[in-house]
């Protein structure tokens, strides 16, 4: 799972570096033509926000039984990691259909598959992560739970 997590911090910085650049680059060509967007900058600010959330959870793995309790993440990274792995798999969906309808070269499909499947990569990682944390906190509880019962018991 450590490998696995590694290889996703790779791709989703390297997407996030492409999604900036290219941001920054369309932006600056929005001036000569007069119109501007800076989507793909914003997709790019996604992709940092989900390289945060990467470095913040990396130490959850391998996923093992922990005494202490976890670092609470907030909402808002984890709003913006889903929908970081939404938009690739939306882009990269997209851009397959784009391809498959304009070209009869199959290698320019490549980056679009590729693309989705770290979309989904991504979106497999945040639901295996927080269902380790829920169960995490479940057995937290419990053991406590536990652990109250028997600080009565011996004060009886």
């Amino acid at each position: 799972m450590r490998a696995q997590k590694l290889l996703l911090i790779i791709f989703t910085i390297l997407i996030t570096i492409i999604l900036l650049l290219g941001g920054i680059v369309t932006y600056i060509r929005g001036f000569a033509d007069g119109v501007r967007s800076p989507a793909i900058f914003f997709l790019g600010c996604t992709g940092a926000f989900s390289v945060y959330f990467h470095l913040k959870t990396k130490v959850l793995y391998p996923f093992k039984e922990f005494d202490a309790p976890l670092e609470e993440l907030s909402k808002k990274y984890w709003a913006l990691h889903i929908a970081f792995g939404l938009i690739l798999l939306l882009l990269g969906l997209y851009s397959t259909v784009f391809w498959l309808q304009s070209t009869q070269e199959l290698s320019k499909i490549i980056p679009s598959i590729i693309v989705i499947i770290v979309g989904v990569w991504t979106l497999l990682d945040i639901y295996i992560l927080h269902k380790f944390i829920v169960s995490h906190k479940e057995r937290l509880e419990r053991r406590e739970e536990i652990e109250n019962i028997k600080g009565t018991t011996k004060e009886s």
